[in-house]
């Protein structure tokens, strides 16, 4: 697990700029990348290998309204060039959450390493890689990709029946095409 904090990064809207055709980064997203590869480059970090969880809280530098999401891309991008992972494709899970205004602004940002086993088995091998449930938030051990909601919250479904048959039936090994049942 790795922790860092990091400058406020530059909100999306102020990240890119138009050049003639070309569209480039803008002067305060360059900054912000060469301030966080300088803060990288001191703790000398090899890249992660693998998937990846990452977990970012946002501290804003004031109170004024902003949207979450548009600090992703210029954050994820200074990761990527001071050399916490290697592309920002091997992030499989992440979690932004805003915490309250401090001055200048920061993000603190966890990462985590899924861990894959390969078992094999009869006909195929199956990945397992440790998730966090879509409903209750707790990580459990998942077999396959398409797996995000642990086994207890499954049977809670399948009991209040908030599952839909065709999805249960599609569990059972029922075939189906374009949603009708082949017998």
């Amino acid at each position: 697990m790795l922790k860092l904090t990091l400058p406020f990064p530059p909100s999306i809207n102020h990240y890119w700029r138009r050049v003639g055709n070309r569209t480039i980064i803008s002067k305060a997203g360059r900054e912000f990348r060469e301030r966080v590869v300088a803060r990288l480059k001191r703790k000398n970090l090899d890249p992660i290998d693998g998937e990846l969880a990452v977990e970012i809280q946002i501290s804003p530098p004031d109170r004024r309204r902003r949207d979450l999401d548009n600090c992703l891309k210029a954050l994820l991008d200074a990761m990527q060039h001071g050399g916490v992972y290697h592309d920002d494709f091997q992030i499989a899970c992440l979690m932004i959450e805003r915490l309250p205004p401090v001055k200048n602004g920061n993000a603190i940002v966890t990462i985590r390493e899924l861990k894959l086993n390969v078992e094999p088995t009869s006909e195929q091998t199956i990945k397992s890689a440790v998730r966090i449930c879509l409903k209750c938030q707790k990580t459990f051990d998942s077999i396959g990709p398409a797996n995000r909601i642990c086994p207890i919250c499954t049977r809670i479904n399948r009991e209040l029946g908030s599952i839909p048959e065709c999805v249960l039936a599609k569990e059972r090994g029922v075939k189906r095409l374009n949603g009708e049942v082949l017998e």
